[in-house]
């Protein structure tokens, strides 16, 4: 029996790998070997310690590849980090790994050819292992097929429904980590960076580029996602709340009437009622609904930065909020 060898992509551009690192010594090691393992080698490895205080940066410095540049700073956050990273980077491919997460070895070649066999598509993601600390497989996520974050009680009457990868990202956030979107240049040049929010960055930048243009997923487990006691989803459950209506008031009115309520109208009401969850906050998301429909009415770019940019206006609305 033969077998065909697999035939190596062209590694002639370069893929820039951001790490944004707090207070993993524990996890750090596995991801930046992660990284330097990879089958694509034509990368650079931008890692930037945001104010750890911990052992990270040292763990980080014990690797000797020229690949790698590490910069500390003081915290100035994860969105911020990452930009910061972003921004210095030099490749043609530009993606994402959180300090506690992990690649498989073949992730950035198979997302590299996939965005260059597929020239519309300017971001892809995939599937994901769920690990735990001890790099433990817990189980496989495949996109919007499973693992949901909330219950999905009538799940053929909503977006689940479909294989729009739009309109499941509407539903819920199943690229679920920031870790698992490899992009365009192109794009991050076009909508920007990570936006300040602390459990919904990754969300926003996908809904952003989403409206773009076309985004795709890989049926196949091509990172690690860690689980562990200090994940920042769960330590402020109010604060998420809120930042699950914002994305809904922020970014519902991009494609109403593009790629949701274009058809027969007893459906499509049906099917955004039986797909939006916002966990018994629906008076919050009209309150912030009606505000940014005001500003934007007196001519407002891009109110909702207000709400990212101001605590106290921010903060006023958490009374609303049912936990």
């Amino acid at each position: 029996m033969f077998f065909k060898k697999k035939t190596a992509i062209e590694q002639h551009e370069k893929i820039s790998v951001v790490i944004p690192l707090y207070n993993h010594e524990k996890y750090i090691e596995e991801a930046i070997e992660s990284v330097l393992k990879q089958t694509y080698a034509n990368l650079e490895l931008i890692i930037i310690d945001d104010g750890s205080k911990d052992n990270s940066v040292q763990v980080a410095r014990k690797f000797n590849d020229p690949r790698i540049t590490i910069i500390t700073q003081e915290n100035r956050g994860a969105h911020n980090t990452i930009n910061r990273g972003l921004d210095m980077a030099s490749g043609q491919y530009l993606t994402v790994l959180n300090s506690d997460d992990c690649y498989e070895k073949e992730r950035l070649e198979k997302c590299i050819q996939f965005l260059r066999t597929n020239q519309d598509v300017h971001l892809v993601c995939s599937y994901i292992k769920v690990i735990d600390e001890k790099s433990k497989k817990l189980g496989i996520k495949q996109g919007w097929k499973n693992m949901e974050p909330w219950a999905v009680p009538n799940r053929n009457l909503s977006f689940a429904a479909t294989n729009d990868f739009l309109k499941n990202l509407l539903m819920s956030n199943f690229i679920s980590t920031t870790s698992n979107m490899v992009f365009t240049k192109k794009l991050y040049e076009s909508i920007g960076g990570m936006r300040n929010l602390r459990f919904a960055h990754d969300w926003d930048f996908a809904l952003r580029a989403a409206e773009y243009g076309k985004c795709a997923i890989i049926e196949e487990a091509l990172m690690g996602y860690r689980i562990h006691g200090t994940n920042t989803i769960s330590t402020n459950r109010k604060h998420m709340l809120f930042e699950i209506c914002w994305i809904y008031a922020a970014h519902l009115d991009r494609f109403e009437g593009k790629n949701i309520f274009r058809g027969n109208a007893i459906e499509d009401l049906q099917e955004m009622a039986e797909s939006i969850n916002l966990q018994n906050n629906d008076k919050l998301l009209w309150l912030l609904r009606s505000y940014l429909n005001g500003a934007r009415k007196k001519g407002e770019l891009e109110p909702e930065l207000q709400f990212l940019d101001n605590q106290e206006l921010r903060e006023s609305l958490f009374k609303y909020i049912n936990e």
